[in-house]
Parts: C-alpha cells; sequence; structure tokens
C-alpha cells in the first residue's frame, strides 16, 4: 500500500471499530429490554394458564351435574345400611 493512503485506511478503520463499538452497545440494551418483556410475558402466561386451569375444572363440574354424572356418596352409612348409598342427580332427564 502507498504509504499516503495508510492514514486514510487507518482512519476509516477507527470510525468503523466506533461504529460497530456503538451498534453492538445499542443491540445488547435492546437485548436485554426484550429479556424484560419476555420475562414479563411469560409471567402473565403462567398466571393465564392457572386461572385457565382452574376455570376448566369449575366448568366440567358444572357439565358433570348438569349431564346427571356427578355421583353423590353418603358418608356415614352406619343409620341406613351397611351397603353404599349412592345418589345420581338426573336433573336432565327428568326436564
Amino acid at each position: 500500500m502507498d504509504p499516503e493512503h495508510i492514514d486514510a485506511v487507518l482512519n476509516h478503520l477507527d470510525k468503523q471499530n466506533e461504529l460497530l463499538a456503538e451498534t453492538r452497545k445499542t443491540v445488547i440494551e435492546e437485548l436485554q429490554k426484550l429479556e424484560v418483556e419476555e420475562e414479563m410475558m411469560m409471567r402473565k402466561f403462567y398466571e393465564l394458564m392457572s386461572t385457565h386451569r382452574v376455570n376448566k375444572k369449575k366448568w366440567e363440574e358444572t357439565q358433570n351435574v348438569s349431564h346427571g354424572k356427578e355421583l353423590v356418596v353418603a358418608s356415614d352409612t352406619s343409620s341406613t345400611s351397611k351397603a353404599l348409598i349412592t345418589y345420581v342427580r338426573r336433573r336432565k332427564k327428568n326436564n
């Protein structure tokens, strides 16, 4: 290379190095923001799924009652008989 162009090339490389360092810093900051946002979204998703699970259980219990699938078992059978007493609700069939 020509000695007169070496200074220009070195200056250009220094500027490029500064730009790359600044870009790296910006990318790292953006990545940190995204990681925080991801963590917040995962917490909200966990809350949502927990609520959904509880609501689904309640809905299934409601469906079991309305379709006559719920079984009610007497806890004290000593006064009536020794056999297991099972009551089946049949609301749907009676309607």
